[in-house]
């Protein structure tokens, strides 16, 4: 059902509210006549505030208008101003034309607005049609007038619907807009996610060689490793601290002891050779082993079976870096893989990450397990 507005009155609305106005310099409160005049909002605002002043010197025309600083405006335009009833009719005389714009701002929100230029003042009213006595247009608030259009107002109630409802349409594009330019952000990160994904398949399947060093600098790595050979070969006459035979500690009158600090490593010695052949080649070869003279091996043969235990740890790391990269690798396509065919059936890459998470975490408390 189509509601029927009736356009507001200017000579019926404004001599109540204009006699109600100069009553501001005798009075803080507002006049009772003044309160039905108010729409809800603004009559609120007046009874709440006006209980509460500071001082009593405050005057509530400064309440009528929302704005701080027109309100200031609009007490200097009261104040100026000579609201003279007429002699006869004892009203406030209006001029004969008073133009009337309207504006709605939303389906149940509609306003208009009416201007006294001889006061130099605009009043905007709201159409209340839920009020407690009738239906009908009240203040909802009292301005300086502007000169200036904003270009908001039309001079029928219909053309201000109209408007209303271009504008609402505009508006319903525009957040159209807004929501697919946001909807296609996510899609264009998911391209970037596959550029960066994607050059894990242009990686070689093998490390690339390092490049020989320039001449200068070979010349100075090879110089660094002379250095550290005769650094290192120094250590070769060098005294074992465990080393229980001392060269220079001979005493040739002391006949052989069972008690040699090198024994154990004598004995690891023979074992293996005892293992390789069967049995022992030593010529003292006895059934007890705490009898036979012992030596400690020399350090030039540690060092010959320390440079073979380091080529044998070099190439065992070389080829555990080589089944690390294929692992890695492996590890990395099959996500990969995962990952397509997860986008492909619909699921979101925050879904897919938590799937993989959630399996990772289980590994976690098997692991603990």
């Amino acid at each position: 059902m189509v509601e029927l507005i009736p356009p507001p009155d200017p000579r019926t609305l404004l001599p109540p509210l204009l006699a109600c106005l100069p009553t501001a310099f005798v009075s803080p409160q507002p006049p009772p006549a003044l309160l039905p005049l108010l729409s809800p909002i603004l009559r609120q605002r007046l009874q709440i505030l006006t209980s509460v002043a500071a001082s009593s010197s405050d005057s509530w025309i400064r309440l009528l208008c929302w704005d701080s600083g027109k309100a200031e405006r609009l007490q200097s335009l009261v104040d100026g101003a000579d609201f003279e009833p007429h002699p006869v009719s004892g009203e406030i005389e209006l001029p004969s034309d008073i133009p009337v714009a309207y504006r709605r701002v939303d389906d149940e929100t509609l306003q208009s607005r009416v201007i006294i230029p001889d006061y130099d003042m605009e009043v905007l009213y709201l159409w209340c049609p839920q009020e407690e006595n009738s239906p009908g247009w009240r203040v909802a608030e009292v301005l300086p007038l502007e000169h200036e259009d904003d270009g908001a107002w039309y001079f029928s109630i219909g053309d201000a619907s109209t408007h209303a409802k271009e504008n609402l349409v505009k508006d319903a594009l525009k957040a159209a807009e807004k929501d697919e330019r946001t909807a296609a952000q996510p899609e264009q990160e998911e391209d970037d996610d596959d550029d960066y994904w994607a050059q894990y398949d242009a990686t070689p399947g093998r490390t690339p060689s390092v490049k020989p060093p320039a001449p200068a600098a070979s010349a100075s790595i090879q110089q660094q490793g002379l250095s550290e050979s005769s650094y290192f070969s120094r250590y070769a006459d060098v005294q074992p601290a465990m080393d229980s035979h001392d060269p220079d500690e001979e005493h040739p009158e002391l006949g052989p002891s069972s008690l040699a600090g090198d024994m154990l490593a004598e004995f690891v010695k023979r074992s293996l050779e005892t293992g390789e052949t069967g049995e022992s080649t030593h010529p003292n070869n006895t059934s007890q082993p705490n009898e036979m003279p012992l030596s400690h091996p020399r350090p030039a043969s540690a060092s010959s079976s320390s440079s073979e235990a380091v080529a044998k740890l070099e190439f065992e790391a070389e080829s555990q870096s080589t089944y690390e990269i294929g692992v890695k690798q492996h590890i990395s396509s099959n996500l990969k893989s995962l990952f397509r065919l997860a986008k492909a059936t619909g699921i979101s890459r925050a879904d897919f990450q938590s799937l993989v998470q959630t399996e990772l975490d289980l590994m976690n408390l098997s692991d603990d397990d």
